[in-house]
């Protein structure tokens, strides 16, 4: 009898900012359960904005699984926001001048990508971490199969999936979304991380892009694309409360609220129409017998999906650390409306500093033991050490 043929597992993580720090925690725990495996056990690796950035980090040590964890994780762990942006007087100074230029001479702003924010230190930050010319290689040795950086092209509105595999991954365009084959540099992962108004817009080939995350209408496609045949979704959305205990305000949100609404919007949203819509396709397609599904050429199959989301949420986590930022960022977020009174989800979008980081490393790590159980089921006869 010819043994079955092992199940394609996709590794999908999420956008989210400094809350990306949580999926450094999810796959340090998942090595442990999966008893700190020598090779990638994740095939197909894809991601958007800080999670396109942790997708090619692991992408990159694909031959080297534990190295690149470890890698990740003391990134992460040491990171501060002048690592990510310039939080210096003169930095954040000449930005906000770019901006006030832009108001008055508006044709200038055709010359420059504008940005509230300068992230020149993550452009240097990324091209010391990531070698990826390791890509390639692991993908020649059969210890990765594809990898992929979505981001948002600003000229047709399309969500664009770069993406570098072996030669059995083909292209492929949908409405709004399509899939790109690439060599992936750091221009992808610049463009994929660059949030609207806070970081510029990258220029890829001749067509600037912004955060992989906007506008993205089913963030788990590109892995099922892919060749995925079963998907391990890290989220960094908290798992949602009872409608009863959400608080009911009757003041006016301020902008520092509204921004973290928009965040959420950007980031979180999309992931989750998008599992309904799977759960949608995977309830339809148990109704019908598999060999019927095949002979139609329907061009559906069922997916596994397994989840793992923050249990609590990151927000009054990270009010606990603002006095961490530099001194001009937190007098911009206090100015916004930020203080103890308020749920900290703009802030736990932008807080890169050391402890907020650990404590999301180690939130998600017991997060993943957590479901020590549900992680060995899903990988199967993969959860070897091998």
């Amino acid at each position: 009898m010819t043994p079955a043929t092992p199940q394609r597992v996709g590794l999908v993580l999420s956008g989210g900012g400094a809350r990306a720090a949580y999926q450094v925690g999810v796959i340090k725990g998942i090595s442990e359960v999966l008893g700190h495996p020598r090779h990638n056990p994740y095939p197909i690796i894809t991601g958007t904005s800080a999670g396109a950035i942790n997708a090619v980090v692991l992408a990159s040590y694909a031959s080297r699984a534990q190295t690149g964890i470890n890698r990740l994780e003391a990134v992460w762990s040491g990171f501060t926001s002048d690592r990510i942006f310039r939080s210096d007087f003169g930095g954040l100074s000449k930005n906000a001048l770019k901006w006030l230029s832009g108001v008055l001479f508006p044709r200038r702003h055709h010359m420059q990508a504008l940005s509230l924010l300068d992230n020149q230190p993550l452009r240097k930050l990324l091209t010391s971490v990531i070698h990826f010319d390791n890509i390639a290689a692991s993908i020649r040795r059969g210890d990765l199969d594809a990898v992929c950086a979505t981001a948002y092209n600003y000229s047709s509105g399309d969500s664009v999936s770069f993406f570098q595999g072996n030669e059995q991954v083909e292209s492929w365009e949908r409405f709004r979304r399509r899939g790109r084959r690439v060599s992936l540099d750091l221009s992808h992962l610049m463009a994929s991380a660059a949030i609207p108004m806070l970081f510029p817009a990258e220029k890829v080939s001749a067509q600037y892009f912004g955060d992989g995350s906007m506008g993205f209408l089913a963030p788990n496609s590109p892995a099922i694309h892919l060749g995925a045949d079963k998907l391990l979704i890290i989220s960094v959305d908290p798992v949602s409360e009872p409608a009863n205990q959400c608080l009911i305000s009757t003041q006016p949100p301020n902008p520092a609220e509204i921004g973290g609404h928009l965040l959420d919007t950007i980031f979180i949203d999309a992931l989750q129409a998008d599992l309904e819509r799977l759960r949608r396709i995977n309830k339809t397609v148990s109704k019908f017998p598999v060999s019927r599904i095949r002979k139609n050429n329907v061009g559906l199959k069922h997916i596994e999906t397994l989840v793992i989301a923050p249990l609590q949420d990151s927000g009054p986590i990270a009010l606990r650390y603002i006095d961490e930022l530099p001194r001009l960022v937190r007098l911009f977020f206090k100015r916004l409306g930020l203080d103890e009174e308020s749920d900290g989800t703009v802030l736990s979008y932008l807080l890169f500093e050391k402890p907020f980081m650990c404590e999301l490393i180690k939130m998600g790590f017991r997060d993943a033991l957590a479901k020590r159980d549900h992680i060995t089921a899903f990988f199967g006869d993969q959860s070897s050490s091998g």
